[in-house]
């Protein structure tokens, strides 16, 4: 009895209620007046088995059956129960039934969530969030605010006013077989932060909380589904442990409390579980914690507290306000009524728990029943908000428990062989597929493959990404050889306490990183964090013995772009996805068969999409956004111009010299004085082209005209809308010949060759070409084969090979380059023009252009070959001032003086197109553009824009030249300014 007391006075001081634990925020904002009219209005139509009934939530089957609305009438009209919750089942079947029940119900009935992790875990077609181990790797507690808020926001639209969460249980016992991922971790600060943010967050969209499992579950090592866990630990353990989350959380002002079946014999010697003793839940939870929310019980159909007796009247009489889910809830109805007829109980105590209920039915908005709106509940559960919290939730979690000379993120991508080898899972897996966004040329293995011939294989590679998805015994000895090579990172998407079991397997890695869950989310994250492109930030929330202890994690940075959605980066998905009724309508109307658009905010690819085929006859496969297409004149902003700013930032060329200086056939020209900087601006007095028919075409074979503006019998080759050539026409023997030889090296088409002698026979009838008399703005094609030449003599390379060694490889760029057959087949390649007059043949897998294309396929003004996604990491370069990928790839003064100087005479800026802000109508941006935006036009019908100020990446590519450059509709059709507009309108945070 001495000892009882001390402890009594213990918990007296230590939790005497301190102020804050007063009445519930809840009930503390609602409209006092009006709860207490509704309360007494509802309570006084109510018979004393009512009154009784309103204290029971019963689990019921999730399942539209006639059979099931037969069993729900009963518990709703005859029983008349104060509550339901739903099992597992499908969000329609539970929507319609909710509304079938509320229909039937005389007072509003309380629909509770089982629902830790979010609807998910009891809905199928609902966002599956992260379990609450994952979360506890989280640093930002604002996410957990937001995540409860999401939840809440879900449950009322499923009719729901309390979810069964958060877990407050400290999970101190790896061992234990019924909480684990469940908790928050072990750490008393995070867990306690943690699951009040997340309670919070539900409470402030109007859903009650109810933390769990009082006075806690995290050390047992038995579950109390299946039997009564013994919670060993002192009163001093207990208090300062797993009863301070649940007084934080009272403290708090939060609503509801869960207190489950346990026997705590310091807290309660009897033996009864905790959700039937009146010294845990009265004496403690209400008296000496203050709370004066909402008590449930666990579920009293389990096996930790069904065995003793009438477990509802039990439950009452220890000071739970609502039993949830007890055995034979009519016999514990009638068992409830004797009592108060014999004396045990009295009619007050049922009525005041009666009103305490229906005033938080009140407060929780059930005085103004609506029935849930069928139309669109599928959709409004998983609006992109939902994911984009999921994905910040996924993306933060992750935890760097190791990186040996700082091996994440990996680098110097074009100097380092990956592959990337998947154990558990294949080599489709979503992982395998991200990780090809950034190293599409890795190699890719998975359990298929022979473990020694595997082992001989990854000798070749440098890097060996290990992609655990299984702790199985059957991969231990696989996990183990693989990790064992020196060369490892490994990923391991289980729980901590899977992976502390892999201990010995996982020592000898160079990196190891712990993703938590196997689930498509975490493993695309998992892959952008290998390679920089989302920051890793996640602390480890349990201990490890032996390994690694709580609080543990290396924090890395983001080096380049990751994958995420337009929420994620102030964008709005449905204004986004008007691009795609965009992208129909140029299809349908033949502006050109198939495209890719790409769309990056502030580091973060939100759309990358592929949509058409390369033809309208459908002949070849639907685009896929790793396919290249020709990218003609935009071609001279990302191939020429780069060359351009690395040779500037090198030291090899200066803006302000004559392209004499480096490029000496010019030094004898009129073109001797023309500056770097006036080609890059089209202000040098160069006409627009070459005449490539007065070089190519042998005069003898045809009578003159070549051209004319009709066609006929004769001049019936289309050359544009208004232009048709002399079918007679043919091309000079010297110079191009049918097959391939000494004299005649360079592949211009299919059984197309020019003399190695052409290429300087079109420089010099460039130079021999007089300059127009006014050195004002001509946009010059002949500009950019200078520069290339420029480049050239300047570097002493050739530019293709400069351009792959100094930005396109560093870059990760794998798909972009000249003569594209020369590294990918066909079949990838988007065809172009059918070329009548000088090829005769389709142009499929070579350069569209005449003069790029006669020069052998590697030009200045045209001749690259790319897909989107490479395009936009040279894009995201110039807007990280030069950086990418842990790379210094430009000096941030050179990328800042290419991006903002301007000629002051036109809207051009150095090598850069930019928007007219004099004439909107001419300008080739879109209205909402802002003044710093740069990019570039193709005359295939490919574009890219770069909006400094609002960090934006917009790219384009398509064959609308297929098969002839009579195609105009992409023009009529206003298509690319208008998927730019289209863009800026789903910018959520932009102003102009």
């Amino acid at each position: 009895m001495k000892r009882l007391a001390v402890y009594t006075a213990l918990l007296l001081t230590l939790f005497a209620p301190s102020g804050q634990a007063a009445e519930p925020t809840l009930l503390r904002e609602a409209d006092r007046q009006k709860m207490e009219q509704w309360t007494d209005s509802v309570f006084n139509t109510l018979s004393p088995a009512e009154r009784t009934a309103q204290l029971f939530v019963i689990t019921v089957r999730n399942s539209d059956t006639p059979q099931n609305r037969q069993s729900l009438r009963r518990l709703v009209r005859e029983l008349k129960v104060g509550g339901l919750l739903f099992d597992s089942g499908s969000v329609q079947d539970q929507a319609a039934l909710t509304n079938y029940c509320q229909a039937l119900s005389k007072v509003p009935l309380l629909m509770t969530l089982d629902g830790e992790w979010g609807l998910a875990m009891r809905l199928t077609d609902t966002p599956k969030f992260p379990f609450n181990m994952t979360l506890g790797a989280v640093q930002d507690d604002s996410l957990l605010y937001e995540y409860g808020r999401a939840v809440g926001r879900q449950c009322r639209r499923m009719g729901i006013q309390v979810n069964f969460a958060p877990v407050l249980d400290i999970n101190s016992n790896p061992a234990n077989p019924v909480i684990g991922k469940r908790s928050f971790g072990q750490a008393l600060d995070n867990v306690s932060a943690k699951g009040i943010a997340y309670a919070r967050g539900l409470e402030a969209e109007g859903v009650l909380s109810v933390a769990k499992h009082f006075p806690g579950h995290g050390d047992t090592s038995e579950d109390s589904h299946n039997t009564l866990p013994l919670v060993p630990h002192s009163k001093e353990r207990l208090l300062r442990m797993e009863i301070e989350p649940f007084k934080r959380y009272v403290d708090s002002g939060l609503s509801g409390i869960m207190v489950g079946h346990l026997n705590i014999p310091a807290l309660d010697p009897s033996g009864r579980p905790a959700s039937l003793s009146g010294e845990i839940v009265h004496d403690l939870l209400c008296d000496s914690l203050g709370f004066e929310g909402l008590v449930f019980t666990d579920a009293l159909k389990m096996k930790g507290a069904s065995t003793f007796g009438n477990t509802a009247l039990l439950a009452l009489l220890a000071g739970n306000d609502i039993v949830l889910n007890p055995s034979n809830p009519e016999a514990q109805l009638k068992a409830i009524a004797q009592a108060v007829a014999d004396g045990q109980l009295s009619q007050q105590f049922i009525d005041e728990k009666c009103k305490k209920i229906l005033r938080y039915k009140y407060a929780l908005g059930l005085a103004c029943r609506k029935a849930i709106d069928m139309e669109r509940l599928v959709a409004d559960l998983n609006a992109p908000e939902y994911e984009a919290l999921n994905r910040r939730l996924h993306s933060e979690a992750l935890t760097l428990l190791h990186n040996r000379h700082h091996t994440i993120p990996v680098t110097l991508l074009d100097k380092t062989r990956i592959a990337v080898v998947s154990v558990g899972s294949n080599s489709q897996s979503v992982f395998q597929k991200t990780t090809a966004l950034y190293t599409p040329e890795a190699g890719r293995f998975d359990d298929s493959t022979d473990l020694s011939l595997l082992l001989d294989t990854l000798h070749h590679y440098d890097r060996v990404i290990v992609a655990i998805h299984s702790d199985k015994t059957q991969y231990r000895a696989r996990i183990g050889r693989l990790c064992q090579t020196g060369k490892a990172i490994a990923v391991c998407f289980f729980s901590p306490y899977q992976m502390s079991r892999l201990g010995h397997e996982l020592a000898h890695n160079r990196a190891l990183l712990l993703a938590y869950e196997d689930t498509p989310l975490m493993q695309e994250y998992a892959a952008q964090a290998i390679f920089g492109g989302c920051a890793i930030g996640g602390k480890l929330p349990v201990d490890l013995e032996g390994a690694f202890e709580q609080g543990e994690g290396i924090r890395t940075e983001k080096c380049r772009l990751g994958y995420t959605l337009p929420e994620v980066v102030g964008m709005d998905s449905r204004l986004l996805a008007k691009v795609d009724s965009i992208i129909a309508e140029g299809i349908a109307q033949e502006a050109f068969p198939g495209c890719q658009l790409l769309v990056a905010r502030r580091g973060e690819v939100v759309w990358n999409k592929a949509y058409g085929y390369f033809d309208y006859e459908t002949r070849r496969h639907p685009v896929a956004t790793d396919d290249l297409y020709d990218l003609a004149s935009v071609s001279k902003a990302t191939g020429t111009l780069p060359a351009v700013m690395k040779a500037c930032d090198d030291g090899r060329i200066e803006l302000g010299r004559p392209m004499s200086h480096y490029f000496a056939p010019l030094r004898k020209s009129d073109k001797r004085n023309l500056t770097v900087r006036q080609a890059l601006l089209h202000e040098t007095g160069l006409r627009a082209s070459l005449n490539m028919g007065s070089v190519l075409i042998d005069p003898q074979s045809f009578t003159p005209p070549l051209f004319k503006r009709r066609s006929d019998a004769t001049y019936s080759i289309p050359v544009d809308a208004c232009t048709f050539a002399n079918h007679h026409a043919r091309l000079r023997t010297d110079l191009v010949a049918t097959q391939p030889s000494e004299k005649f090296p360079i592949e211009i088409a299919r059984g197309v060759y020019g003399a190695a002698s052409l290429p300087d026979t079109l420089i010099a009838r460039i130079i021999a070409t007089p300059l127009r008399r006014s050195k004002r703005y001509l946009y010059s094609c002949l500009n950019f084969i200078l520069l290339k030449e420029t480049v050239e003599s300047a570097t002493g390379e050739p530019m293709d090979q400069y351009l792959h060694k100094h930005i396109y490889a560093p870059l990760g760029m794998t798909t972009t380059g000249y003569r594209p057959l020369d590294r990918f087949p066909v079949e990838r390649i988007a065809p172009t023009e059918h070329d009548y007059l000088y090829r005769r043949q389709l142009i499929d897998g070579y350069v569209h252009d005449e003069t790029a294309a006669f020069f052998g396929g590697v030009q200045g003004n045209a001749g690259l070959f790319a897909c989107a996604n490479d395009l936009a990491k040279l894009c995201q370069m110039w807007l990280n001032n030069g950086s990418y990928g842990g790379e210094q790839i430009l000096s941030a003064e050179t990328v800042h003086r290419f991006l903002t100087e301007k000629s002051a005479t036109s809207r051009r800026g150095l090598g850069f197109d930019k928007p007219d802000t004099k004439d909107s109508e001419k300008s080739p941006t879109a209205p909402e553009a802002s003044a710093a935006t740069v990019g570039h036009l193709g005359f295939t019908g490919t574009c890219f824009w770069i909006d400094p100020e609002q960090e934006l990446i917009y790219i384009f590519l398509c064959n609308r030249i297929y098969p002839s450059r009579t195609h105009n509709a992409l023009a009529e059709l206003n298509v690319r300014p208008e998927l730019f507009s289209a863009i800026y309108r789903a910018i959520t945070d932009y102003s102009k």
